[in-house]
C-alpha cells in the first residue's frame, strides 16, 4: 500500500513532464557514491539503528545508488542528526479511555547532493488499537515505529523527486534566460563602419530615400563586444552545511 502511494504521487509530480522511474530522478541530483549515517540517540538506539539500515536499503534498492563508509570518498551524503519515536493518544471512547494510539517518527534529513546543501523535517504515523485503560505495549510500539519510519522514507523519496524537479526547472529557466539574451543582442559595428553607414545613408538621403537613415538610427555602435556573464542557477534554499560536517565526525 506504501508503494502504491508513492507510485500515485510520483505520477503527479511527472504529469507535467512524462514519468521517470526513481532512480532517473536521485541519479539528476546524487553522485556516488552516498555515505549514508545516523547519529544514534542513547535513550532509543534500537530505532536509530534500524532507520539507518532501512535508508542504506532505501538508497541501494530504490534510489539505485552506491553506498559507502569512507568519507573522503562519499560524494553525497543522506545523514539523519536527530530521530524521534513517540506515542500520542489518538481516539477514546465514551468514557474517555485511550482506544487508538499515534506512534509518530519524526526524522531530520540532512543531505549534500551533486548541487548543495539541503534538508528536510519528515513525521510519518503508524496507529495502533489498544483496550480501554491500555497502554501501547513496548513490543507494539517498536513495530508500529518501524512502520512510522518506513512511511518517513517514502516521504524522503517524494522530497528527492521533488528536489530533482526543482533542479530541472531551474535548468530550464537558465536556458531560456540564456536564448532569450542571445536573441536580444545589439548588433555591434566598430566606429569605421559607422562613418561607412553614415555616409551611405547621406548620399541616399540626397536621392531622396531615408531607408537607410533609419537603419542607422537603430544602430548602436559599440567600440568591443560585451560577454555575458554567466547565471548562476538557483536551485532550493539551502541549509547551513553544519549539519553535514558534524555527521562526518560520526565514526562506525
Amino acid at each position: 500500500m506504501r508503494y502504491l502511494i508513492v507510485l500515485i504521487l510520483a505520477f503527479l509530480l511527472g504529469a507535467c513532464g512524462g514519468y521517470k522511474p526513481v532512480p532517473n530522478y536521485s541519479n539528476d541530483i546524487f553522485e556516488e557514491p552516498v555515505l549514508v549515517k545516523v547519529k544514534l540517540d542513547p535513550e532509543d538506539p534500537d530505532a536509530g539503528i534500524f532507520l539507518q539500515d532501512e535508508i542504506a536499503r532505501m538508497v541501494v534498492n530504490r534510489l539505485n545508488l552506491t553506498l559507502t563508509k569512507d568519507v573522503d570518498a562519499a560524494k553525497s551524503y543522506i545523514v539523519v542528526n536527530s530521530y524521534t519515536i513517540n506515542t500520542t493518544p489518538l481516539n477514546y471512547d465514551d468514557n474517555g479511555n485511550v482506544i487508538r494510539y499515534a506512534v509518530n517518527a519524526a526524522i531530520e534529513f540532512a543531505v549534500k547532493d551533486k548541487y548543495g546543501f539541503w534538508s528536510k523535517n519528515i513525521v510519518a504515523s503508524e496507529y495502533v488499537s489498544v483496550k480501554a485503560q491500555s497502554l501501547v505495549g513496548t513490543f507494539e510500539k517498536e513495530e508500529a515505529g518501524r512502520v512510522a519510519i518506513k512511511k518517513a522514507l517514502d516521504a524522503f523519496i517524494l522530497a528527492v523527486m521533488e528536489r530533482s524537479r526543482k533542479v530541472g526547472k531551474n535548468k530550464q529557466e537558465l536556458k531560456d534566460v540564456k536564448k532569450s539574451k542571445k536573441k536580444s543582442k545589439t548588433i555591434t559595428v566598430t566606429q569605421e563602419e559607422q562613418i561607412a553607414y553614415e555616409q551611405e545613408a547621406y548620399n541616399e538621403y540626397q536621392e531622396g530615400s531615408d531607408s537607410v537613415a533609419s537603419r542607422v538610427e537603430d544602430t548602436k555602435v559599440v567600440n568591443s563586444p560585451k560577454k555575458d556573464n554567466d547565471v548562476n542557477i538557483n536551485i532550493i534554499p539551502t541549509d547551513d552545511d553544519t549539519l553535514i560536517k558534524d555527521a562526518t565526525n560520526y565514526s562506525y
